[in-house]
C-alpha cells in the first residue's frame, strides 16, 4: 500500500485511514517506530512489538528449566558472593 504524506511545517504527518486500520491504530492515535536509511534516504515506519510478541521473541533465549528472576537485589547479591 503505497500514499503520499504531506508533512506540515511543525513536522506533523497525518497517516491515511486505510493505512492506519491496516496497522490497527487507534482513532484517537498510537504509536509507531520510525527508521531512517541516511544512505538511501528511505523513511519506513513499523508498529513497535506488542508485550506478547517481545515476550515470544525473548522466550525462544532462555534455556528450558530456567527460574524466572523475581528479585534483582537478590540475583545481584548471589553473583558477588560467587565473585569473592
Amino acid at each position: 500500500m503505497d500514499a503520499t504524506i504531506t508533512v506540515t511545517s511543525k513536522g506533523q504527518a497525518t497517516l491515511p485511514v486505510a493505512m492506519r486500520r491496516r496497522l490497527g491504530l487507534a482513532d484517537s492515535g498510537g504509536v509507531l517506530h520510525a527508521h531512517l536509511d541516511e544512505d538511501t534516504g528511505e523513511l519506513v515506519l513499523t508498529k513497535p512489538p506488542t508485550i506478547s510478541e517481545l515476550s515470544e521473541r525473548i522466550s525462544r533465549h532462555i534455556k528450558p528449566g530456567t527460574r524466572p528472576l523475581l528479585n534483582v537485589d537478590q540475583f545481584y547479591q548471589s553473583q558477588r558472593e560467587l565473585r569473592s
